[in-house]
């Protein structure tokens, strides 16, 4: 079977693997837009067992976490929640992507940089894929089955009635040299800086990526913007008294919210990006990628109910994450409604838990915002 891939990020290079791994392709052929690949533009934070999932990705860990922080906008407390065993760690996004193209072109996938698919059209029970290359005017090639993995925004896809929800926030996020060494508990700590008034829909966040190393950086529904980076920077400082040394790269791109709702038609797929497979919490794909990129691979080769089935759980799960976000998000938004300053934070809550599924974006979220409300409440009841 001979199957075409348009895009060469993540999903796409994830759903290539998997399709020559098991055999179920006879040959793989990967249409990328751009020329130049990988970019950064993602924090590579997983759960673990989405690092199980992804292949090769286990070789490329920089650090594990087994706590987060929850700062909120206004607030003089935050909530930590700690797990008794590592939950999330943060691999190398771009280099994990070079060995995935590595082994691909060793299992034998074509890889074309450089080529602007314009258009899909049945031929003969196959399907013409139309594309540019450089200055060689249209040229097309024959398929038996199509993956789009074309990222945001979505053309393609849309154009064969592939759909999706999006809330579309920009993100801006720099890795930066910090002077004095993180202590062990915060090098395994991921903060969260929540403020519905700054970010509207979205968050800040600082993750180690060792003691010297960390990447601080925010997604927002409004326009982003170097000056709002500063303040995120300053946020993080104060709270963990960091002396920031210097910046060592600065990168950001669209975060995606939402879930999908249209992802096959006949034998044109589409994954990752392009139809909204993201944890709306985070705008994380990985995890929905790893488990799609899986699933299509046995839906192409026995299309069976039950893969379809799991498919659609997938899809309920990213949806119900979507709807939680956003109520949770207007929930604090109501309560912040009168806040104008950030606040000192005095002092940490901590809540255990045996196991905290990082994946589960809603049930983290959920966790957080009963103790939350529940130390405001009582709070007030002390006044």
């Amino acid at each position: 079977m001979d199957i075409g891939i348009i895009g060469c990020g993540i999903a796409g290079l994830t759903v290539s693997y998997y399709l020559l791994n098991d055999r179920v392709a006879s040959s793989i052929t990967i249409f990328e837009r751009r020329t130049l690949v990988p970019r950064k533009h993602c924090t590579g934070l997983v759960s673990l067992e989405t690092l199980m999932k992804l292949p090769l990705a286990s070789r490329f860990v920089e650090n594990m976490y087994r706590s987060m922080i929850f700062l909120i906008h206004g607030a003089n407390f935050g909530i930590e929640i700690v797990a008794d065993r590592y939950f999330a760690c943060r691999i190398d996004r771009v280099r994990h992507e070079i060995e995935l193209m590595r082994s691909l072109n060793e299992m034998g996938a074509v890889i074309n940089l450089g080529c602007d698919v314009t258009n899909i059209s049945s031929y003969n029970n196959k399907y013409s894929l139309t594309f540019k290359r450089g200055g060689e005017g249209l040229l097309s090639t024959h398929f038996d089955k199509i993956v789009i993995a074309e990222g945001y925004p979505p053309k393609l896809s849309r154009k064969y009635g592939l759909s999706a929800k999006y809330d579309v926030l920009r993100a801006l996020q720099e890795e930066v040299s910090i002077s004095s060494a993180l202590k062990n508990d915060q090098v395994e700590t991921i903060y969260v800086f929540i403020s519905p008034i700054l970010f509207g829909k979205g968050f800040a966040w600082l993750v180690p990526i060792d003691r010297y190393r960390i990447i601080v950086g925010y997604a927002t529904e409004y326009t982003s913007s170097i000056d709002m980076l500063e303040n995120v920077k300053q946020v993080f400082k104060n709270i963990l008294k960091l002396s920031y040394r210097s910046v060592e790269d600065l990168y950001g791109g669209d975060v995606l919210q939402g879930y999908p709702i249209a992802t096959y038609a006949n034998d044109i797929l589409s994954i990752g990006d392009a139809v909204s497979m993201v944890k709306s919490i985070s705008g994380g794909g990985l995890y929905a990628i790893s488990l799609a990129s899986k699933l299509y691979t046995r839906i192409i080769n026995l299309g069976s109910v039950e893969h379809y089935r799991a498919l659609r759980k997938l899809f309920k799960i990213l949806r119900m994450q979507y709807i939680i976000k956003n109520a949770a998000w207007n929930i604090l938004r109501h309560a912040l409604s009168n806040t104008n300053i950030i606040g000192q934070v005095n002092k940490i809550l901590s809540f255990n838990l045996k196991h905290l599924d990082y994946d589960r974006h809603d049930l983290l979220i959920y966790t957080f915002l009963t103790n939350f409300l529940g130390f405001k409440l009582k709070s007030i009841d002390r006044i």
